[in-house]
């Protein structure tokens, strides 16, 4: 009797620590991380502020309540030359454009920029994509419209894994992905006038649409992803360079350490090969370089052992921290301690060989006393 309610207490015990364990880790799968704010820890105090001012001007225009023809940025404090300002400036689009994918959709290569000392002007173009008919500097409202859908349907991928480990998010987020979309090889053969026709294979829409005909490029794929961990309270950044032509990925940094993560080339195995493998998901680094890195193949027969060489852009070079840049050379696999229900039962068959150990002990000596 002694020992069924010692296994009662036991079993309801472990319960309790499997819930705790189940909170702590939803809690900690809740935490986010705002992946617009991440530019802040590698910009001054003047260049927070001024690139505060300009998110809050880009944002306007991807919510249709400002015209993109041109806005001011006046600073409470004055940059002491012009010089000075227009290097803030250039740093501060660099982060704009590579971390805001979800208000930064509509901007074309168009635009220029004016400055004082104590005043920017920077007039945008909008791609014709998105641009209002009869007012170009204005975003369409049914696009609009489609821009929130596609966001929308990004959170809904994101809640899915939402009690995931950071791991399986990310393994998650690339299944997602490349099962929504095919590499679109027609704008990245005509990228120049393509690119003049329609801003989305480069941007995060075409991802989420839940459109089949509207499919993405490198810089695609990777915005896509970066918003996903976003949603998931993962670090990703999206950067650029080259993979013996101009490419786009990503950087996700977890436990201190910086690791590859290329949407790109993981949709180019088959879909069975893609879930298996990854071999371009926090994988196969093989060495670093001060300005990129080398990958391989380490599946012998499939795409035999072939090097790849990424070059990182000469602004990445420039403003992100060489700790960042610099990829783990070891494959990042799941971590930590997760409380599963076969622990449960392996503690339970400990407990249980121990209480008979117990009263065998107890049984051996009670003979000996008689």
């Amino acid at each position: 009797m002694k020992f069924i309610k010692f296994l009662a207490v036991f079993i309801s015990a472990l319960v309790t620590v499997s819930r705790l364990t189940t909170s702590f880790t939803a809690a900690e799968s809740a935490e986010t991380i705002t992946i617009s704010a991440l530019p802040e820890k590698y910009l001054d105090g003047q260049e927070t502020e001024l690139y505060r001012r300009v998110l809050q001007n880009v944002t306007a225009i991807a919510e249709g309540r400002q015209s993109a023809e041109t806005f001011y940025i006046d600073m409470p404090t004055p940059f002491p030359s012009k010089k000075k300002y227009e290097d803030a400036v250039e740093k501060v689009m660099f982060f704009i454009r590579n971390y805001t994918p979800e208000y930064f959709f509509w901007a074309d290569s168009s635009g220029y920029l004016v400055y004082s000392t104590t005043r920017c002007g920077i007039i945008y173009g909008i791609s014709p994509a998105y641009q209002k008919q009869g007012d170009e500097n204005r975003i369409d409202p049914s696009r609009l419209n489609d821009v929130k859908l596609a966001l929308a349907n990004a959170k809904t991928i994101a809640d899915k894994y939402k009690r995931k480990s950071a791991y399986e998010k990310i393994i998650g987020y690339a299944d997602e992905i490349c099962a929504l979309n095919v590499y679109n090889k027609a704008a990245a053969a005509d990228h120049k006038n393509y690119f003049q026709k329609n801003i989305d294979p480069w941007e995060l829409v075409y991802v989420f649409d839940n459109d089949p005909s509207t499919n993405v490029v490198c810089a695609g794929y990777a915005h896509a992803f970066q918003y996903l961990c976003g949603l998931g309270g993962i670090e990703c950044h999206y950067v650029t360079g080259t993979v013996n032509e101009s490419h786009a990925w990503n950087i996700v940094t977890l436990d201190g350490a910086s690791y590859l993560v290329d949407i790109t080339f993981c949709d180019g195995f088959p879909e069975e090969d893609i879930k298996k493998h990854h071999p371009y998901v926090l994988d196969n680094v093989a060495a670093n370089a001060q300005d990129g890195f080398s990958t391989y193949f380490p599946y012998s027969g499939y795409l035999s052992s072939d090097m790849e060489t990424y070059k990182y852009g000469n602004e990445e070079m420039k403003y992100l921290p060489e700790e960042l840049r610099t990829l783990s050379i070891k494959a990042y696999h799941k971590q930590g301690y997760q409380f599963e229900l076969w622990h449960l039962l392996l503690i339970l068959l400990a407990a249980v060989g121990i209480v008979r150990f117990i009263k065998k002990k107890r049984a051996e000596r009670d003979s000996d006393d008689y």
